[in-house]
């Protein structure tokens, strides 16, 4: 089975991926929702110096600490 990292967009959260994260786990697959720093339920952690580098770092640090070395990114 596929290990995917679904990436929400700019002022959004994983609520944008629930209706496709759902039918992927069911048939098998590893998926991944992290929250963007700054938003949704890290929203407490915004500041003005969060940019595209914060959430690139964001899905890096995902892939380190999950120990991904394969996977479908889907950026929105």
């Amino acid at each position: 089975m596929a290990k995917f990292d679904l990436v929400h967009g700019a002022f959004q959260g994983v609520w944008v991926h629930a209706r496709v994260a759902r039918p992927l786990r069911e048939a098998g697959h590893e998926v991944y929702t992290p929250t963007l720093t700054g938003l949704e339920e890290r929203s407490h952690l915004a500041h003005h110096a969060i940019n595209l580098d914060t959430h690139m770092q964001d899905i890096v640090s995902v892939f380190k600490y999950e120990d991904i070395t394969d996977a479908i990114l889907y950026g929105h």
